[in-house]
């Protein structure tokens, strides 16, 4: 009876550690640290304490001489804080009440534009998934060259829709895949990501190359259950909402460590209840399923794949898995920092390049490995948007249109050298 009382009570108290940083409606007292890893052996040793200790969320990948944030519970930050001390490493409190920022998030935009009855979307504040899909009825009923697909379902039974841009009807061109918020608390990526849908058709006429010379496919949300569960739930939820069953009752997949190229190789987590979980096996989430049949159907088409993310003002090339890149790195790296020199010149803002584990820590299972290993396209990133850690993913609305106009640039900018090579 001793040990059934135990046991239980270990159980019950693992359990409220879980529950404790992964069901929470309110952030009021979290604070996110930033440390500045200085050598291999202080990163080494922040990666531990992300296996190690469940109740501390890394906003960002550990990377040397890059700052690393990470979000803490009440309770546990003295905790933290003698961490860093024992090994040395030096840290500020970045944000230091998470749930003001969040209340600042939900305030809207000036707006200067009027209000398009025909949609419910607008820029100047984050949207539900419903909202979005109104807007991408709303352009393809308006323009003909404008086409939706529901690819497949989620986990949780929601449509998936892809926006295929074609004039002349898709399927002859070279094409384009944007995708957005992989990760569901980064909520500034589907913002990003349908701004430039609007900008590329709605403004056609400013840039009508791009739509003639090519064929577009967007996928504004590649998570709809996690960024639903983010809205109404919790606010700093990452992965997809998947059951993993397990003593825990542990729910979701970090989608991106899920995908079938080189899965479960580092940089992800066996531990069914860190935001890293990279399943059970690869392809184990539907949503990236769905994602992967389309674009292996249209692989000998595309040219060009971005997996927009937040924050960190990073754009990252394969490969993530491991240390040395692949083959056509310098090409793909040239062609990147033109594109970073074009989004730096409308804002002013500064977007370190270059393979992941150059920047970061390996990384496996990534939709962006995959896309160059697995289905051949040739100039593959992942972006992450603003910002570099005072709002973190809790970007304010005003944001919003900056970030997409910055990103617009550096597409615009890829793609029309890719064009230009295809031409060759």
């Amino acid at each position: 009876m001793r040990l059934f009382l135990a046991l239980s009570a270990f159980f019950s108290a693992a359990l409220a550690l879980h529950d404790s940083v992964i069901d929470v409606d309110s952030f009021t007292g979290f604070q996110v640290y930033r440390a500045v890893p200085k050598d291999q052996s202080e990163a080494s040793y922040l990666q531990t304490l992300r296996t190690i200790r469940e109740h501390y969320d890394f906003w960002t990948e550990v990377r040397i001489n890059g700052p690393v944030d990470i979000m803490v519970p009440p309770g546990k930050q003295e905790q933290l804080e003698n961490d860093f001390e024992l090994k040395g490493i030096s840290y500020e409190i970045m944000i230091p009440d998470v749930q003001k920022l969040i209340e600042l998030e939900k305030i809207a935009a000036p707006s200067t534009e009027a209000a398009n009855p025909k949609h419910a979307m607008t820029w100047t504040e984050y949207h539900a998934l419903e909202d979005m899909y109104t807007y991408l009825d709303f352009l393809e009923e308006t323009y003909d060259f404008v086409t939706t697909e529901v690819i497949g379902q989620t986990y949780e039974g929601r449509d998936m829709r892809v926006v295929s841009v074609c004039k002349g009807g898709c399927g002859d061109k070279k094409a384009v895949w944007i995708d957005g918020g992989i990760h569901a608390r980064e909520w500034v990526s589907p913002a990003s990501v349908t701004w430039m849908l609007k900008e590329l058709v709605e403004n056609d006429a400013d840039h009508s190359d791009l739509t003639e010379g090519l064929d577009w496919y967007f996928l504004p949300s590649a998570n709809p259950d996690g960024y639903a569960f983010s809205r109404d739930s919790n606010r700093m939820w990452r992965k997809t909402r998947s059951d993993n069953g397990g003593l825990f009752h542990c729910k979701g997949v970090d989608a991106n460590r899920n995908w079938g190229f080189h899965w479960n190789e580092g940089g992800s987590s066996n531990d069914k209840c860190t935001d890293t979980y990279h399943g059970p096996s690869a392809f184990s989430e539907v949503e990236n399923v769905h994602v992967s049949e389309f674009i292996l159907a249209r692989k000998d088409k595309l040219i060009f794949y971005n997996s927009i993310h937040s924050y960190s003002q990073l754009i990252l090339l394969p490969w993530g898995f491991q240390n040395t890149p692949p083959d056509d790195y310098d090409d793909m790296l040239a062609l990147a920092l033109k594109g970073g020199e074009a989004l730096f010149a409308v804002h002013g803002k500064t977007y370190e390049t270059g393979c992941i584990p150059c920047m970061l820590y390996i990384a496996s299972g990534s939709s962006t490995d995959w896309a160059h290993g697995e289905a051949g396209i040739g100039f593959t990133t992942s972006m992450e948007l603003r910002d570099t850690g005072s709002y973190g993913f809790i970007l304010p609305a005003e944001q919003i249109i900056p970030t997409a106009e910055e990103t617009w640039a550096f597409h615009a900018t890829v793609i029309r050298d890719l064009m230009m090579a295809q031409e060759d």
